[in-house]
């Protein structure tokens, strides 16, 4: 399957994001996603492989990134939204992870992989090509037992 990135002058309300030359795939309409919440999707990626995105609405602009915390792989769709700061912690241990690029608040974190969304008319399409891709940086620790 031959992907094409679509442009911004690209876009025209009656273009088809869901066919097979776009990597953008429709994911709902903008009323479904209300302001300050989140919603996980599975879409499927450029080589056709299931993948889990968290949605979140921040004052009606929309952001992706990977529904999958780099620790331990916690649902981030669930996690507490600062809508300030628009960061979102893990709701399992506590990662945290912007929502606009994916990347951890502090320096040196990990990062999960970031998607475009577009808004055409009323409908969201994300890009199942991420714009930023993450990065696992910490190494798990590995617990010694004595007995």
């Amino acid at each position: 399957m031959k992907v094409r990135k679509i442009e911004d002058s690209d876009i025209d309300p009656n273009t088809n994001f869901s066919d097979n030359k776009s990597s953008f795939r429709y994911l709902c309409l903008s009323n479904d996603l209300t302001v300050g919440t989140s919603r996980k999707f599975s879409i499927r990626d450029e080589r056709d492989k299931e993948i889990e995105i968290a949605v979140f609405n921040i004052n009606g602009k929309y952001y992706a990134i990977s529904n999958k915390c780099q620790h331990q792989g916690g649902p981030l769709s669930e996690g507490i939204l600062d809508i300030e700061k628009k960061i979102v912690t893990c709701p399992w241990h506590g990662w945290k992870y912007s929502v606009i690029d994916g990347r951890a608040p502090h320096k040196g974190g990990d990062s999960v992989n970031s998607y475009e969304i577009k808004m055409v008319e009323d409908k969201l399409y994300v890009d199942s090509i991420p714009n930023n891709i993450g990065k696992r940086v910490t190494q798990p620790l590995s617990i010694l037992y004595f007995g």
